[in-house]
């Protein structure tokens, strides 16, 4: 009974909704229509961590590895996480808490880049003290300007579960999918697309069939209750 109500929780949870646009109409600004970047946290030291942005038909836009021994601390790595968010310019950033300690560690030092990629691009428009008019457009360009980008763009970011994206990655659809990408990358591209619609990606393992011909047996590795395991899989 427990693990069909978790099961059935999960199914009807919504789509994420950024802190931004809570209390906005959700017809006049959709969930699936936002830009949204996922992120999958490393806890093997021989891998790196991955960021990914989707589309939205949550297909793989753009994404950015942190390579393993490198530290988000490190200056070049700042540099490049802040020009690749003003690039994406995501609602929200959803990292995976399959990572725990790591995952919590990284949410605080992405939450300070997000603020400085958020002033950077919301200035935009502004020159500097110390900055000639060749540098201003040259800025300008460089960040994309466009004169109907008016709006100013707010992100937050999230930890969010992350146990059907880490089903994907392993998933032999996943290698179908994405025959040439790393594991973490696939995971970080399933939790943005998580964000988007969760059901979705639920369906998704169900709608798989083993080389039998039987549905949803990913599902058997999803964990929904503390003593499965103990069950034969034939029996869930």
């Amino acid at each position: 009974f427990d693990a069909g109500a978790n099961l059935r929780e999960m199914a009807m949870e919504g789509p994420y909704r950024p802190t931004a646009l809570i209390g906005e109409n959700r017809f006049i600004y959709p969930t699936d229509d936002l830009p949204m970047v996922g992120v999958c946290c490393s806890t093997d030291n021989r891998e790196a961590t991955y960021l990914a942005s989707v589309t939205r038909r949550g297909q793989l836009n753009d994404h950015l590895a942190i390579a393993s021994g490198q530290r988000i601390d490190d200056h070049k790595v700042r540099k490049k996480v802040i020009d690749f968010l003003i690039k994406a310019r995501p609602a929200a950033v959803l990292i995976g808490t399959s990572g725990g300690f790591s995952s919590r560690f990284l949410s605080r030092r992405l939450g300070e880049l997000i603020v400085k990629a958020t002033e950077k691009w919301n200035n935009r428009e502004i020159q500097g003290v110390d900055e000639d008019d060749e540098e201003f457009e040259s800025r300008r360009m460089e960040y994309g300007y466009n004169d109907d980008e008016y709006e100013q763009w707010k992100c937050n970011v999230e930890l969010i579960d992350d146990s059907v994206p880490q089903l994907f990655g392993r998933s032999v659809r996943s290698k179908k999918e994405f025959p040439e990408k790393e594991v973490n990358l696939k995971c970080a591209i399933a939790i943005a697309r998580q964000g988007k619609d969760p059901l979705s990606e639920l369906t998704y393992a169900w709608n798989v069939a083993s080389d039998v011909g039987i549905f949803g047996t990913e599902m058997f590795y999803l964990n929904i209750h503390p003593l499965q395991r103990l069950l034969p899989k034939n029996r869930l």
